[in-house]
């Protein structure tokens, strides 16, 4: 089993694949840097550890001080939870940080890392129509991070999701992802409520 992370606003009191559960996939939009085109797959955008899933939802913040209202989204607390992926689908992720698979695909290491969604898009349409079930390459935050794109209609049947933590003072990689983005704790997030799980 391939482990993953994710940070999304949670609501204990819905049921799977529902808005605010763990296993919802939001719609495609076309604007994410490897989305298909709606007529292809939902994408999920994962991470490989805890402090760069929350760096992800923190950037567009960084460099301001944390506070607590950065911790909600849509009325609700964020949450960090877990992502298994299969073995045998997480085999068939593209690896974008390998220059051996780069070279094979002629894809030059600045078109993945363009700002520009017709390249980035075109190299996520390709891994696709060759059968693969996402993409690995390194964040904009720093090379040794990694984030995942899967194409959900060729895992979700592989996806197993663990418990939910909700991101507080008690959240060890919190730290660190503010470290990463600049943000210094403006509070100490004592009114935060303890984190919740639901294993």
């Amino acid at each position: 089993m391939a482990l993953f992370w994710r940070v999304f606003p949670w609501n204990p009191g819905v049921v799977d694949d529902s808005p605010f559960s763990p296993s919802c996939i939001p719609p495609t939009t076309g604007r994410g840097r490897f989305d298909l085109p709606v007529a292809c797959s939902p994408v999920l955008y994962l991470a490989e550890s805890p402090e760069h899933a929350i760096a992800e939802a923190l950037q567009p913040w960084r460099n301001r001080p944390l506070r607590e209202a950065h911790l909600r989204r849509a009325g609700h607390p964020l949450a960090l939870v877990s992502v298994q992926l299969d073995a045998d689908a997480a085999s068939e992720i593209l690896d974008l940080c390998d220059p051996a698979t780069l070279d094979r695909r002629g894809i030059a290491p600045d078109q993945v890392a363009s700002r520009n969604r017709r390249a980035t898009q075109a190299i996520a349409a390709a891994a696709w129509d060759s059968g693969k079930t996402g993409l690995r390459w390194w964040s904009a935050f720093g090379g040794e991070w990694h984030g995942i794109v899967l194409f959900t209609d060729r895992t979700r049947g592989g996806l197993r999701y663990g418990g939910p933590r909700v991101l507080s003072a008690r959240t060890p990689a919190l730290y660190a992802a503010a470290a990463a983005l600049g943000m210094p704790m403006a509070v100490t997030f004592a009114t935060l409520p303890d984190p919740e799980s639901r294993d």
